[in-house]
């Protein structure tokens, strides 16, 4: 069995409501991440570690037709539970009451993959599972869990007060890319010597998904150049199509108007006008309402200490990965068309020390958020008057973190260490202080790549 990194916290809770649904009665485990983050991998292993203490079914909700679907599913039931299913069930329904029947007797976790597609092959599925579950639940030991990687249908099966499901779930599990520490022990396993710029640019490219992290490291790819090389290898390879083919699900026929506002902030955090402005289409602020709060693709970012209301936002994609496809796969789509992947890589390799420069500062801004140290962490900037040399005087500092104790820390984030200018950053924690935390002494510090592996 490989090495299986991280997920402590979620593996204990998975095992916890498990013995609650053996102990007392059913529990029903709703888990979501985005595609390729390791949801499928985390239930498998936790169904490895319990085998001893029951057996554990595996459903696959294919794009097939229910009667395909459901004679898999029963022949997983002969085989693992050692139960007799009659060869006339060909809906899930009739499977589904099955199992709980045989729940009444003995225990075992069903876990469902993809249990979103239930949504194309038959929704009337979800309505089966919500009359049968209230009816058997307090008297049977089922532990069931259901996964899905498209974020706005498992939202609106669980989440959509209107829908059958709501409210049925136990507990929901949120499964997130790997944590920074994590990204450093798996390169460390790889490549034991890894420079810094090797685990910027695992970070850079992957965000630490789970099945990309894999791949790189799988292949060989242990430094900047061989990552890059590997992303660019074909036209059809796993990185060139991989945004296209997991977000054209979520977002349907609306996708085209989606990448579009994506590829803009995908080359900078920019304000809405700025976007409207290089695309050409008007008001779009439903759509970043859209893929801010329903997908949870991008935020906004505010100076730290403004109101909710305040005008002066940017928006940034949140996932690295996506800011990574965008900037590159979807800008330069023209040459994967041609198979020119070896231009495409030149494109990255003369960006790379930019866009790298850009993942440091959200690096450093996820180690301050896992530290669990503070209330709030962001950024601050402000457009200043002319300065002596007649030109425009912007004032912007990389991250401004309150403890929970209240203290304040500001950070000047340079891949360079010789390239932190203290007496600059001195300069605009004053501007600052004008506006938030005057009565706080702040600490001052520059950030390089030199600091990425400390803690």
């Amino acid at each position: 069995m490989k090495k299986f990194y991280d997920r402590e916290t979620e593996m204990a809770l998975l095992k916890e409501i498990q013995r609650q649904a053996y102990d007392d009665y059913s529990r029903f485990i709703v888990l979501t991440g985005r595609r390729r983050v390791g949801k499928t991998s985390l239930v498998y292993r936790m169904m490895q570690e319990t085998e001893s203490e029951a057996p554990s079914l595996y459903f696959f909700v294919g794009r097939k037709t229910e009667s395909v679907l459901v004679q898999s599913f029963a022949e997983e039931v002969r085989t693992k539970l050692e139960e007799f299913v009659p060869e006339g069930i060909s809906t899930m329904r009739g499977l589904m009451q099955l199992l709980l029947e045989i729940g009444r007797r003995r225990h075992f976790t069903v876990f469902m993959d993809e249990f979103q597609e239930w949504d194309i092959v038959n929704s009337g599925v979800f309505s089966d599972i919500q009359e049968l579950w209230d009816k058997y639940k307090k008297e049977t030991n089922i532990c069931l869990i259901v996964s899905g990687s498209i974020f706005r249908m498992m939202e609106k099966i669980f989440k959509d007060d209107g829908q059958p499901l709501f409210g049925r779930d136990d507990c929901t599990i949120r499964l997130m890319p790997f944590s920074t520490s994590t990204i450093c022990e798996i390169l460390g396993d790889y490549k034991p010597d890894y420079s810094s710029d090797d685990l910027l640019a695992l970070w850079t490219i992957t965000g630490g998904v789970a099945r990309y992290i894999e791949l790189l490291m799988n292949n060989g790819c242990t430094d900047v150049k061989k990552m890059i090389h590997f992303v660019c290898s074909s036209g059809d390879s796993f990185f060139a199509n991989e945004g296209k083919s997991i977000l054209i699900q979520e977002f349907g026929k609306q996708y085209g108007t989606y990448f579009s506002i994506l590829g803009q902030i995908a080359r900078g955090d920019v304000t809405q006008s700025e976007i409207e402005a290089a695309t050409g289409m008007k008001s779009l602020g439903g759509q970043l309402k859209v893929l801010e709060e329903n997908y949870g693709i991008i935020r906004k970012k505010r100076p730290i200490g403004s109101k909710e209301g305040s005008q002066n936002v940017r928006f940034e994609i949140q996932d690295n990965f996506f800011r990574f496809w965008f900037r590159y796969m979807y800008r330069y789509s023209d040459l994967i068309e041609l198979q020119n992947m070896k231009a495409l890589e030149q494109k990255i390799n003369d960006d790379y020390t930019t866009f790298s420069g850009l993942a440091l500062e959200r690096w450093f801004r996820q180690k301050l958020t896992e530290s669990c140290r503070y209330r709030r962490i962001g950024g601050w900037w402000m457009s200043g008057g002319k300065n002596a040399k007649g030109s425009q005087d912007d004032f912007e500092i990389d991250i401004v973190a309150e403890t929970i104790d209240g203290d304040v820390e500001a950070y000047e984030v340079k891949r360079n260490a010789q390239k932190y200018n203290p007496a600059r950053l001195a300069e605009k924690v004053a501007q600052m202080q004008r506006h938030n935390f005057q009565n706080k002494e702040i600490h001052m510090r520059g950030l390089s790549m030199d600091d990425m592996k400390r803690g």
